[in-house]
């Protein structure tokens, strides 16, 4: 694969994650402030709709716009990515933990979600979830 692939997908997989957590934190706040504050609503029950939100965005943008995945089954993709995503969150809560017991909570956060968006988030999303099949006219 070539670099500018590469710096292309990474790039767009960034912006990708950027405008999810945007998006995540806007209906987490609106939702606080509106439904939270009249007891109609946990804060927790509040933060998992917003990160739901942001996990469809995420796919959306990655399957159509950086990837390009127009043809693959969403069932399929869909799966694997609710697979890593679920794994990411798991393990940027326990690295998170244990980072801020030396690093601080918001360094460990920060240092947390930097290695597992290098080594777990893009990797998986480019070579697993959204893996391009190559058929016999295509060159390796």
């Amino acid at each position: 694969m070539k670099f500018g692939r590469h710096l292309r997908d990474a790039s767009g997989t960034l912006v990708a994650s950027a405008v999810a957590t945007g998006s995540d934190a806007v209906v987490y706040a609106a939702l606080v402030l509106s439904l939270v504050e009249v007891d109609a609503l946990s804060v927790g029950l509040a933060a998992s709709i917003g990160a739901l939100v942001g996990g469809l965005i995420h796919y959306s943008l990655c399957r159509f716009w950086v990837f390009r995945r127009f043809e693959a089954p969403i069932t399929s993709s869909f799966v694997l990515y609710l697979t890593m995503s679920w794994l990411a969150a798991a393990g940027h809560g326990l690295l998170t933990h244990w980072l801020s017991g030396f690093a601080g909570v918001a360094l460990g956060w920060l240092i947390s979600k930097c290695v597992l968006w290098i080594f777990w988030t893009y990797p998986l999303s480019r070579y697993v979830v959204f893996h391009e099949h190559q058929t016999s006219n295509d060159s390796p």
